[in-house]
C-alpha cells in the first residue's frame, strides 16, 4: 500500500480527523505549499534584481555563436582584481552566471549594433566581442565608458610573471616538492 493511504486510513479511524484528510483539505494544502514556493522565489529574484542593479556595470551579453538578433540578456558586470563576473539580471542562481579570468580574457572586436539589435538597444551602445582563455567568445553591448573600463580592465592586467604570489602559496609549493623528494628516497 502507499504510504499516504496508509497515513489517511490510520487518522479516519480517529474522530474528527476525517476532514482534515480529505481531498478538498489536501488540494488546497498543495495550491497553499505552491504559492509559498512562488511567493519566495519571487522575493529571491527581487533581492537579486535590487542587490545586483547598484553594484556593477550595466551590460546586454550573449554568450558565441548566436543567431542576429538573439540570445541577449540584461546583467550586470562586476570588475575585480582577477576576475570579471557577469549576473544575468533574469537568473535565479545564486551565485555569477558567467566569470572571466583577467589573464585570458583578451578583446577581438567592437561593432555597431546590427539592424535587429539597434531596434532593442539603447540609442549610443557598442558591441565588443571577447574571447576567454577556454575558447568561448562573449558579445557585451556597452556604453562608451563602459568600453574604457572593460579595455582599461584588460588592458591593464599584470605578466603573469609578475604576479605576486602569497606566502602561504609559497610554502605550500615548498612543502610539496619537500614531501615528494622524500617520499622517492624511501
Amino acid at each position: 500500500m502507499r504510504f499516504w493511504t496508509k497515513v489517511r486510513r490510520l487518522f479516519t479511524r480517529m474522530r474528527g480527523w476525517q476532514i482534515v484528510f480529505s481531498s478538498v483539505t489536501m488540494m488546497s494544502m498543495m495550491l497553499m505549499i505552491i504559492g509559498a514556493m512562488l511567493i519566495v522565489g519571487g522575493a529571491l529574484a527581487l533581492w537579486r534584481f535590487a542587490s545586483l542593479h547598484a553594484k556593477g556595470t550595466p551590460v546586454i551579453a550573449r554568450r558565441l555563436p548566436a543567431g542576429d538578433g538573439s540570445h541577449w540578456r540584461h546583467g550586470v558586470m562586476v570588475y575585480s582584481e582577477s576576475t570579471l563576473k557577469m549576473y544575468k539580471l533574469r537568473s535565479l542562481r545564486p551565485g555569477c552566471d558567467a566569470e572571466f579570468a583577467r589573464h585570458d580574457v583578451t578583446i577581438v572586436d567592437r561593432r555597431n549594433p546590427t539592424d535587429i539589435e539597434a531596434g532593442f538597444f539603447a540609442p549610443g551602445l557598442r558591441v565588443v566581442r571577447i574571447k576567454s582563455g577556454k575558447n568561448t567568445e562573449w558579445e557585451f553591448a556597452v556604453d562608451s565608458s563602459s568600453d574604457t573600463a572593460l579595455v582599461a580592465w584588460v588592458e591593464s592586467k599584470p605578466s603573469s610573471r609578475q604576479t605576486r604570489e602569497f606566502p602561504t602559496d609559497i610554502e605550500r609549493r615548498f612543502r610539496s616538492a619537500y614531501n615528494r623528494g622524500r617520499g622517492s628516497q624511501y
